[in-house]
């Protein structure tokens, strides 16, 4: 009997730490963990918020939803969110509490986004709201203009690529049928003529021959003298140059003699005319001289011819035998003998 009662009490002792426990961790969830500040924000859509739903502050839980409540006015209905927070979190005035989803699967959650201001909200106060973002409504948003485009743009510019695409396989057609085939048949009647290939046989062999040529003419030696040529050509052009400079100075002073020819003209005729008895004189006297000369020509002449061959018998004489200069005796004239 004893054992039984030792039994029972353990047993009890046992059911009681289990519900300790269990209150403890319900206690513990529903994160009234200790004296707590209320806040307040207003929200226009509460979607997925509820009792208990966590609030952060930078990414760390300070407290929890405890209410929601709908109020109505001019403007529509709005949510009031009554936030238990940690007693005593320094909340600054500016900061923000927004409604953070942080993925598609992830639980709703508030976070305070800390201001800059220096001055803390007490408790009671209301914070600056700021809604989520509805992804679905944006993705919604953006299929609606997709489909939008798609059904404007899109549709139309691949109909219009289409009708253009045949149009252009249709002219590709024509041209193929109509000019390239056509051409290309006339090509392959002149490619086929025994003439053109003769001919181009010929042509290819007078390339090769003056390649050969030109090969020949550009070798090392050539392109030396085609240097020197060059060279020379230069220099010719330098002394082009100052025979044109020399040839515009000599027109200059042919120029000045030109420009004092009259003077000379009236100089000449002026020294003519005062000297015509002496000019007459001596034209008269030069007809007498040149008269004398005509008559006695051919004994000059001869006696000249006579002078040459006795110059060239010495010269002769002198190549042979260099000494006659020093010990030669006087030759005999043949023509008296």
């Amino acid at each position: 009997m004893k054992r039984d009662s030792i039994n029972y009490f353990v047993v009890g002792v046992f059911v009681l730490g289990l519900l300790t426990g269990f209150f403890v961790v319900l206690y513990k969830i529903t994160g009234s963990t200790g004296p707590s500040d209320e806040y307040y924000v207003y929200y226009n859509n509460v979607t997925g918020i509820k009792f208990g739903t966590p609030v952060l502050y930078e990414g760390y839980q300070i407290g929890q939803v405890e209410e929601i409540k709908p109020e109505r006015d001019k403007a529509g209905i709005q949510y009031r969110i009554t936030m238990s927070v940690i007693d005593g979190w320094a909340i600054p005035s500016d900061s923000i509490a927004r409604i953070l989803k942080s993925g598609l699967l992830s639980a709703i959650s508030i976070e305070i986004v800390e201001g800059q201001s220096s001055t803390s909200l007490e408790s009671g106060a209301t914070l600056e709201g700021r809604a989520a973002p509805d992804l679905f409504a944006a993705v919604n948003s953006v299929a609606a203009e997709i489909e939008d485009l798609s059904r404007q743009s899109i549709r139309p510019l691949f109909a219009n690529i289409d009708n253009q695409v045949d149009q252009l396989g249709t002219e590709l057609h024509d041209l193929l049928k109509n000019s390239l085939h056509p051409m290309i048949d006339r090509l392959s009647v002149q490619l086929d003529q025994p003439e053109l290939i003769s001919n181009l046989q010929d042509l290819s062999s007078k390339l090769n021959q003056a390649a050969d040529r030109m090969l020949m003419v550009m070798d090392t030696g050539n392109i030396d003298n085609i240097n020197r040529i060059l060279a020379n050509l230069n220099e010719a052009s330098s002394s082009f140059n100052e025979l044109i400079t020399r040839i515009e100075v000599t027109r200059q002073e042919l120029d000045g003699i030109l420009n004092n020819a009259d003077s000379l003209v009236s100089n000449v005729d002026g020294m003519v005319s005062e000297n015509r008895d002496d000019v007459k004189k001596s034209v008269e006297n030069l007809k007498k001289s040149l008269h004398v000369v005509s008559e006695h020509i051919n004994a000059i002449s001869y006696h000249l011819e006579g002078s040459s061959r006795n110059m060239h018998e010495f010269t002769r004489q002198i190549r042979e035998n260099p000494a006659l200069l020093i010990s030669g005796s006087p030759q005999q004239d043949k023509r008296k003998e």
